[in-house]
């Protein structure tokens, strides 16, 4: 199966981590950069509030077709329970019929609505085949 990783991080510990499942997947890999780059501080008021509304971001375009992947796995961090906004613009990408993986990455939050956020990922005709949160710690 055709399978990419496309993935957001604004400190590079989303980065590590999906170097390591595109690897393990034997998966290509892109990843997604906002126009203006984010601080911490953004990204821990405005950043949430902008997550929370599932709002998009500002970003480069990307540069992959989506539609050229059976599967897909799109992950980003947490920011106050919710993917960061660039997740959503991934989500914007997706095609019809294809299988979604979602893996986001989190310090020390939880994923809030898990159910909202398949039903906002299925609306794109997308089908999700998991979502997972990976513990990446404070360092």
């Amino acid at each position: 199966m055709n399978t990419l990783v496309i993935f957001y991080s604004l400190n590079g510990k989303t980065y590590k981590e999906a170097k390591r499942i595109a690897n393990e997947l034997g998966a290509e890999r892109y990843r997604v950069v906002e126009r203006k780059p984010r601080s911490a501080l953004g990204a821990a008021t405005i950043g949430r509030i902008e997550a929370k509304e599932r709002a998009v971001s500002h970003i480069d375009p990307i540069a992959v077709r989506l539609s050229d992947y059976d599967r897909v796995v799109l992950m980003a961090p947490l920011w106050g329970g919710y993917p960061a906004p660039a997740f959503n613009n991934m989500v914007m990408e997706l095609e019809k019929g294809q299988e979604v993986g979602i893996v986001l990455t989190s310090e020390e939050g939880e994923l809030k609505d898990e159910e909202g956020l398949i039903r906002f990922v299925e609306k794109t005709g997308a089908k999700v085949i998991g979502v997972s949160v990976m513990n990446i710690g404070k360092k």
